[in-house]
């Protein structure tokens, strides 16, 4: 039986998963259908790939349909009214350890139904990552767009993967699975914090080194042929 408080941040975590998705809508101007599709995607997309891939059945959506009639009401009012896409787009600009918190909430329960059905550990790591993350890269691809996972930035997919790391450690070692999950999720939500507030990520690939030093030469380049 889950919580109270896994049930508010679980509704919480495809809240702010949905408005992401409706603000992209804007970005691209879409209409209503394309920002709800957009929403939807956004919030279940991981999920349902998951279950896809484990044959997990129903999925997410199907057996917590109320969410789909949440979005449809937010959809509604963020099309349509000025307040309240002023205030959404606020809010998730904001969300930061909401949006933290779901991925830690959607990565342990993508790794805890990998585990469930006995697939390797390895695999159980990336179907919690995929289950975290993969709603964003949807997003990204339906409105064609390089998912903005896959390029450099702050720490997601890498909180993700060492929170579902913590995760299966800590079962390795006994640790009870309520005990560990804790300590996932704090694994999973200090990284976002810290790459956010600190810049931490990951080095840059080679190539954009590269490309980085490039366009510095040309500038250098310039400001020797045009000196002010």
């Amino acid at each position: 039986m889950r919580t109270t408080i896994g049930t508010a941040l679980e509704a919480a975590a495809v809240i702010v998963c949905a408005i992401s998705g409706m603000i992209t809508a804007a970005r691209k101007n879409m209409d209503i259908v394309g920002t709800y599709c957009l929403a939807i995607v956004t919030a279940f997309g991981g999920g349902t790939l998951r279950d896809l891939l484990i044959d997990r059945r129903p999925f997410f959506w199907i057996s917590h349909d109320q969410y789909l009639l949440i979005i449809v009401a937010l959809c509604v009012a963020f099309v349509y009214s000025k307040p309240f896409h002023a205030r959404a787009s606020r809010w998730h600009r904001q969300g930061l350890l909401v949006d933290a918190m779901g991925l830690a909430l959607f990565t342990l329960t993508g790794v805890g139904f990998a585990l469930e059905k006995g697939l390797p550990l390895f695999v159980s790591s990336l179907i919690g990552v995929i289950t975290g993350t993969f709603g964003g890269v949807l997003r990204d691809v339906a409105s064609i767009e390089i998912p903005l996972l896959f390029r450099p930035g702050e720490l997601y997919a890498i909180s993700s993967f060492a929170g579902a790391w913590v995760y299966i450690g800590g079962l390795r070692f006994g640790i009870p699975s309520g005990v560990a999950g804790i300590l996932a999720a704090l694994t999973i939500v200090g990284l976002r914090l810290v790459s956010h507030a600190f810049g931490v990520r990951v080095p840059d690939p080679l190539w954009i080194k590269r490309e980085a030093k490039a366009i510095r030469d040309i500038r250098s380049a310039r400001s020797e042929t045009h000196p002010s």
